[in-house]
């Protein structure tokens, strides 16, 4: 169709139908076209001539390309300026899986090898080698260990960095891809920017995502498409979760784009996939061969599917204000439900790309949800990439009044930041300090167990337990879980029960989550601070006021 600037409200008045307006503005000193992420292939009219509107449909048309960079400059320097701030005020707070996801990085980092000895409370053959998990995070993060060493600063660094990287490739799809407006844009980063997992592969699995969605080409792009599937490729490395969770969500996005014949997006998937599934092989298949932990691998990879999988694949009790207040309202109320909505009534509009994403992201969902229920219903969907790109295109339709635009992303933010409230309330203590000042005061002795706040100071290779797991204890139920006939090969060389710890050190924040370390001839030393409560904003959290002071455990000798 072809017209004016004036053609949509011709289209009304003749009852052509369309999904979404048209906005023609200036910029720089040139015109151009605003499509919403929604809109249907036409063709407009610009003071310069015709722009054409064929499978582009879901980006800004002929913006100017410095006005892009500019935006982008800004969003960059505004993103890392915040990252600083946090970081110089020792935020967040280390999550408590951070020594279990580190110490194999480090130790591959630093002797070559693979393994995670301080995590024998949950699997002893952990000693031996780690491959429970894909290796991808543990690769990634031995390479920054090994620029940047291991301590505090430089894993919060790190995590920062991700986070940053997070936000950046977020605005860009959202921005340069869906047309989605600033205001949108920025609300819909507010409300993931509280997601910190501080040491978790949580962050790096995200944005390795988002790189994937952003490199996905709306034509025809070979190269860009295999790209794109090897980013998948390294995200299903990183998080099994994540990695299952974006390719299904990519998979069925390519599937449901319209402007190409069938055959087209069939073979286009199978590209996609090849490339994700090749990555993923060639490079879990030499670190195995490098590490000559086929069996073993597998073995690990099998018990903590079979265990920790199950535990995890449950229904939480959603009769519980907690699960009513950060699960059922932020991802079922004000995402799954929308989404469900959306398809229905753009399900006759082909080229629509609100519909295109609503479909991914339930197809992501779906996918998600039948192999994770738990950790997706009651935290992983705050980071689900493909849920913040559907809320974006939604929020952005220009049916929608701008209140009604804008009220669901004020609220998923407020509900964000409050789930995640420790990561920001400790802005005002002093935590580098109090951390360097009760280290200072401890010096390890023996097997040390240690928590994750203090890890990066009292790890010592084959000295050091963690002690989140010495305090969870799996490891009879894994141990069961060998097959009997590979049980001696498996555990050779090693102890059929883990060592047990003559000193415990653990931060008050460990201890709020896990109760105070106890057992025969333990001999604590307690914080003044211990049982204190945070106060600050005129009240008084359930929170530690100090997370980092100290509980130190000594074992009397028998």
């Amino acid at each position: 169709m072809d017209g004016h600037s004036n053609s949509d409200s011709a289209n009304r008045q003749t009852g052509t139908q369309r999904e979404a307006d048209v906005f023609v503005k200036p910029a720089s000193s040139r015109w151009v076209v605003y499509y919403h992420a929604d809109m249907s292939a036409s063709k407009v009219s610009t003071p310069g001539g015709v722009a054409s509107a064929g499978a582009e449909t879901s980006i800004i048309r002929e913006q100017d390309s410095a006005s892009r960079r500019r935006e982008l400059a800004i969003v960059i320097a505004v993103t890392l300026a915040i990252s600083l701030i946090l970081w110089w005020r020792f935020l967040p707070l280390p999550d408590g899986d951070l020594n279990f996801y580190t110490e194999p990085a480090f130790l591959l980092a630093t002797i070559g090898k693979l393994a995670g000895p301080g995590s024998q409370y949950i699997d002893l053959t952990y000693q031996k080698a780690m491959y429970f998990y894909p290796p991808g995070h543990f690769l990634i993060l031995a390479g920054w260990i090994k620029l940047f060493g291991l301590s505090a600063d430089s894993l919060l660094a790190y995590t920062h960095a991700v986070h940053a990287g997070i936000l950046i490739s977020l605005w860009a799809l959202l921005r340069f891809r869906y047309a989605c407006s600033k205001l949108i844009s920025t609300l819909v980063l507010l409300s993931v920017f509280p997601a910190m997992p501080h040491g978790r592969p949580d962050l790096t699995a995200c944005l390795l995502s988002l790189l994937a969605w952003l490199v996905l080409p709306e034509e025809e792009g070979w190269k860009r498409l295999a790209f794109s599937g090897l980013l998948a490729g390294a995200t299903l490395l990183v998080s099994p979760a994540y990695g299952v969770g974006i390719i299904a969500t990519l998979t069925v996005l390519i599937l449901v784009r319209s402007q190409f014949p069938f055959r087209v997006r069939v073979r286009s998937v199978l590209v996609w996939l090849l490339s994700a599934g090749l990555f993923f092989w060639s490079v879990a298949g030499t670190a195995l061969s490098l590490q000559h932990s086929w069996t073993l691998a597998y073995i690990q990879f099998k018990t903590n599917a079979t265990i920790r999988g199950h535990m995890l694949n449950v229904f939480p009790d959603m009769r519980l204000l907690f699960t009513y207040v950060f699960s059922i309202v932020p991802f079922l109320v004000l995402a799954v439900i929308p989404a469900f909505l959306a398809v229905l009534f753009t399900w006759r509009h082909p080229r629509s790309k609100l519909r295109d994403v609503s479909v991914a992201f339930l197809g992501g969902t779906a996918v998600w949800f039948a192999l994770n229920k738990s950790q997706l219903l009651l935290n992983y969907h705050f980071l689900f990439p493909s849920k913040s790109i559907f809320l974006g295109v939604l929020c952005s339709w220009p049916r929608f009044p701008t209140w009604l635009r804008v009220a669901p992303l004020l609220l998923l933010s407020a509900i964000h930041f409050y789930y995640q409230k420790g990561n920001f309330l400790y802005f005002a203590t002093p935590l580098r300090e109090t951390y360097r000042n009760y280290g200072a005061t401890v010096q390890p002795v023996g097997e040390v167990a240690v928590d994750s706040l203090y890890f990066a100071r009292f790890y010592r290779i084959g000295h050091s337990l963690n002690y989140e797991t010495v305090v969870e204890s799996f490891w009879p139920q894994y141990l069961a879980a060998i097959p009997a006939g590979l049980q001696n090969e498996m555990l050779s060389g090693l102890e059929r029960k883990p060592v047990e710890p003559s000193m415990l050190v653990v931060s008050a924040a460990t201890v709020r989550l896990t109760g105070e370390p106890h057992g025969d001839n333990l001999t604590c030393t307690r914080p003044p601070e211990a049982y204190a409560h945070l106060r600050t904003f005129g009240r008084t959290w359930n929170l530690p006021a100090n997370p980092y002071a100290l509980f130190v455990c000594s074992t009397a000798v028998r």
